[in-house]
């Protein structure tokens, strides 16, 4: 049988202990890590004790190694290997992996090709071309990318078909969602308030607070365009001009048009504000490759969706929901 101590008892705590540990005060909770999805991951957790801080540390890094054994490329075992190790068969798939799936579709379809689940195919043979000392032909990557613009799988009720086998990836997608689910999934923890993660350059806040965020599209070290203040959303960027190919001594920027193959030159970089970075993770990837009138029609026509587009000659392009949420470094 538990006794409650009298409060004059020898044995009862200094009152100022005993108001510490009833009144526990709340904390923040930063911890990165490394090499988690080929990335380095950062946490930060607002939480009413340390206690469901770590809790929800242990959440998140539980929901990435969930999803990464649906969506990993590298791991062989992953279900999306082992879906496209069947081509032509429609293959019962988990939910998580058909709604990608679905979602890269409509991505595809949306921004006229300029993002593309199968773009992973022309950095393959640019890789290659470093090795020879050779850019790609002409006539490959014109028939690469004629064969990059039909899609790569069909999706049924709860199935999926691949029709094109080869080298189908959804990292430009996938990355976005599981920052998006791991950051939820933290927040799902009781007593915690908010949550920051950055995996890999893809921010998602969910909570309490907000976040300011230095963007630097050329990916230069200590060099920020605009700082973004970040409310419960994601922000995204796709850029970085020491990235690229040296081929026989020419050097080529690293971001590829999936409609042609070969090297996108106009954008320097593009940074995306939006409500999930799912959808700012794509959206990053796709205003690299678009001319910049384009990109920013498509943007205009999202709600709640801003960018940043740099080109090559250092101009701006924003929309007013950036501006609305930025100011200039």
């Amino acid at each position: 049988m538990t006794r409650a101590v009298p409060l004059r008892s020898p044995a009862r705590r200094p009152l100022r202990a005993l108001l510490a540990f009833l009144v526990r005060r709340p904390v923040r909770h930063d911890v990165t890590y490394e090499r988690v999805l080929g990335s380095a991951l950062h946490l930060r957790v607002d939480a009413d004790d340390e206690d469901a801080a770590r809790s929800a540390e242990a959440a998140l890094l539980a929901e990435i190694d969930r999803l990464e054994a649906v969506f990993s490329r590298v791991n062989p075992d992953s279900e999306l290997n082992r879906w496209q190790a069947r081509p032509g068969e429609d293959v019962p798939v988990s939910a998580e992996l058909h709604d990608l799936l679905r979602d890269a579709l409509d991505w595809q379809r949306r921004t006229k090709g300029a993002f593309n689940p199968s773009a992973d195919a022309f950095v393959s043979a640019w890789r290659h071309a470093e090795g020879t000392g050779r850019p790609p032909l002409d006539e490959a990557l014109d028939a690469a990318a004629r064969a990059a613009g039909e899609p790569a799988f069909v999706l049924g009720a709860g199935t999926a078909r691949v029709t094109r086998p080869g080298g189908l990836t959804l990292n430009a997608v996938a990355k976005g969602a599981i920052a998006d689910a791991a950051a939820l999934a933290a927040f799902r923890v009781p007593g915690v308030r908010g949550v920051l993660v950055n995996l890999g350059g893809d921010l998602r806040h969910v909570g309490e607070g907000e976040v300011r965020v230095a963007v630097s599209t050329s990916g230069v070290e200590n060099h920020a365009e605009d700082v973004v203040t970040l409310r419960g959303g994601a922000l995204a960027t796709s850029g970085g001009a020491h990235r690229g190919f040296l081929v026989g001594g020419t050097w080529y920027p690293h971001t590829l048009d999936p409609r042609t193959g070969r090297p996108a030159t106009e954008v320097r970089g593009a940074s995306v504000l939006a409500p999930d970075a799912r959808t700012a993770d794509v959206l990053a990837t796709a205003l690299s490759v678009l001319p910049v009138t384009e990109g920013l029609d498509l943007v205009r026509n999202l709600p709640n969706v801003g960018c940043l587009v740099v080109t090559a000659d250092g101009a701006r392009h924003t929309d007013p929901v950036w501006c609305a949420h930025s100011r200039p470094s």
